[in-house]
């Protein structure tokens, strides 16, 4: 019988097969390992370049002679009743605030303070036509038309979802109003379309099937610069508004200013469910520089309001930002105002070195600063301890319902007190001051470099035992928000990129195009995308452009960790690395 070419009774060369199949599985092993360590710990990471701090060229200017799920919980709800249900200012204090779209601040607010909030007053909404149309604006500040051919459009795809999720119980009444975001303008034209019935009726018609496209309340109304003659179109306009959504069961708030003697406050009041008291600018962009608010002048107003309105109709909107008057070197005019929140005004108190002062008179913070052109800065503004003061005094009055402009914009300590501003020693809870949700930017140009971390500040507080007020503050340790470092701007130099390739389709058209031009780029490459298409990174490389790492599989990374965000990194470093041949 003729053996088997293979046969090895002594199984001899199975001893060596396996010591070839051992010394192999030892190979892969350490090639699989060394994979996975490189990919897993970056041995080289890339630098984190921290370009030096630059300082504005500001400097302090003396104080002049006094002049004239988040971990938050709310504790200010005593019962389970829907905040739209519980009378205003019974010892049930309701708690509103009012959001905005064009800062992405304000939703980072809402999403870490929601619990302490009953009623949101969302800006979502504008009436900038005499015809009476609703109109909305994008990310981008372009208008569209809110409701079309009878189908609603969104006008935010954020907050809604998130509160349903977070099972928040927020009630929500959609802001109206005749602002025009462009040109930053209260359109005065407002009153054309006031005084015209079938605009009104127009109005009406587009608003309630708002209304009915999701979980809303009801409206807030907040029409300014209303001329006088079209008072009377006004007035009209909120009690027809008002008998539409009470018949529908839902309520509606309007949005006044104060000390307003053009505004019919009884019957407004009358008509609708309370009046949003807009107790702040008593300095603004048109005035000259001076106190936001106040104490004095804002108490005035509340006993104003109460004589006129009832206490069961009245919410006290108080604020939380500044203004930044800049006057001429020659004449001291003012020249420029600008709008900045709490966090802003922080910032160019450090950058010119200047000292916060809690004016003795107003008990509204100022400070002043000098541009190196001549040209000074008086900065006033409202934080938390003003909030306290003001919250305090109210009470006094009756009122224990208030609104806050506005969410983003805020000092955020002020949320240690928003529901017990009368607890003892409220004012030390003000110590810590968490930073602002903004983000600092110096410099110019599309590549950013994070300089410095948020941190806290503090302040030190004085309390008058005779008026049970904060009397003075200091701030000894100033908060910090991110600090990001732009740079990459050159005059008359554009930086062609492209992400998301290679892409078969347009990579290549790319490609010839800029052969063509002799142009250079940027590639950034997705992983899976040169996977499928290695050649189209080769001739990327082949012809002289630069390849940048857009990650392996183009995650959202806002959404993942850090330890996710470097695997995919290494990852695609890696094959990149091992897929374009260089020469």
């Amino acid at each position: 019988m003729t053996k088997s070419i293979f046969y090895d009774p002594d199984r001899k060369r199975w001893g060596r097969l396996r010591i070839l199949l051992s010394v192999l599985g030892a190979v892969v092993g350490s090639l699989v390992l060394f994979f996975i360590i490189t990919v897993f710990v970056q041995a080289d990471p890339l630098p984190r370049v921290l370009l030096p701090e630059q300082k504005r060229n500001l400097r302090a200017l003396k104080e002049r002679e006094h002049r004239k799920r988040p971990h938050t919980k709310s504790t200010h709800r005593k019962t389970r009743s829907s905040p739209s249900q519980v009378v205003l200012n019974t010892d049930e204090g309701i708690r509103a605030a009012y959001y905005v779209t064009w800062d992405a601040a304000s939703f980072v607010s809402l999403k870490e303070y929601y619990p302490q909030i009953d009623i949101l007053f969302p800006e979502w909404l504008h009436v900038l036509t005499p015809d009476g149309h609703l109109t909305g604006f994008d990310s981008v500040n372009h208008p569209f038309p809110v409701v079309e051919n009878g189908i609603v459009h969104s006008t935010d795809d954020r907050v809604m979802p998130f509160l349903r999720t977070e099972k928040a119980e927020v009630e929500v009444f959609p802001l109206i109003n005749n602002y025009e975001t462009v040109s930053k303008q209260w359109l005065s034209s407002i009153g054309d379309f006031l005084m015209d019935p079938v605009a009104r009726q127009t109005f009406r018609t587009q608003l309630l099937l708002y209304l009915s496209s999701d979980r809303f309340k009801g409206a807030s109304i907040d029409f300014e610069e209303i001329p006088l003659k079209a008072q009377p179109g006004y007035l009209a306009l909120i009690q027809e508004l008002g008998r539409d959504l009470h018949a529908r069961g839902l309520r509606l708030y309007v949005n006044v200013p104060v000390a307003d003697k053009d505004y019919d406050y009884p019957a407004l009041a009358a008509a609708a469910d309370g009046l949003v008291i807009m107790n702040y600018d008593q300095h603004q962009v048109t005035s000259a520089p001076g106190p936001v608010a106040a104490q004095d002048w804002f108490i005035s107003n509340l006993k104003d309001a109460v004589k006129d309105i009832p206490k069961t109709k009245i919410i006290c909107a108080i604020g939380s930002y500044g203004y930044d008057w800049k006057l001429s070197a020659r004449n001291k005019r003012v020249v420029n105002v600008d709008t900045n929140n709490v966090q802003e005004s922080w910032l160019h108190a450090r950058e010119s070195s200047a000292e916060i002062e809690l004016d003795s008179d107003s008990l509204n913070p100022h400070f002043a600063y000098m541009e190196d052109g001549g040209q000074e800065h008086q900065v006033w503004f409202l934080d938390a301890v003003t909030a306290l003061n003001q919250m305090r005094a109210s009470r006094d009055l009756g009122i224990r319902t208030f609104a806050l402009w506005r969410l983003g914009s805020e000092d955020r300590s002020l949320w240690k007190i928003w529901d017990n501003p009368t607890e003892h020693n409220a004012e030390q809870k003000l110590k810590i001051v968490p930073s602002g949700e903004d983000v600092d930017r110096e410099g110019y140009g599309e590549v950013l470099i994070i300089q410095h971390q948020p941190s806290p500040g503090e302040r030190a507080t004085t309390l008058d035992p005779d008026t049970d007020l904060v009397s003075s503050e200091k701030m000894t340790v100033l908060p910090e928000p991110y600090q990001i470092k732009q740079y990459g701007w050159k005059e008359k130099l554009v930086a062609l990129t492209f992400d998301d390739g290679p892409d078969p389709a347009y990579t290549p058209k790319i490609l010839d195009i800029l052969k063509q031009q002799n142009a250079p780029a940027t590639f950034f490459l997705i992983g899976l995308q040169t996977q499928k298409f290695p050649g189209l990174a080769q001739r990327i490389y082949n012809e002289g452009h630069a390849i940048g790492n857009h990650t392996f599989t183009h995650p959202d990374v806002s959404s993942i960790g850090r330890r996710y965000m470097e695997i995919e990194l290494n990852l695609t470093e890696r094959y990149l690395a091992s897929t374009i041949a260089l020469p």
